[in-house]
């Protein structure tokens, strides 16, 4: 009878500890890519500055 319990508990256990491995990777994953994106958007200030873009020449 304890054996079943202790099967019951692992299989359990087992379920419960990969939804969290599941959800800590998917948590890792948002913030890598907000991370990603907030150094896309910095990059962009920086480098991509409307006063330093060139204007197009109109040609006739």
């Amino acid at each position: 009878m304890i054996t079943m319990i202790d099967q019951i508990y692992d299989r359990s256990y087992a379920r419960a500890r990969t939804q969290l491995n599941a959800a800590i990777l998917a948590g890792f994953a948002r913030l890598g890519s907000a991370v990603g994106n907030a150094f896309r958007v910095l990059h962009r200030i920086e480098y991509d500055a409307p006063w330093s873009a060139r204007t197009k020449l109109h040609t006739r």
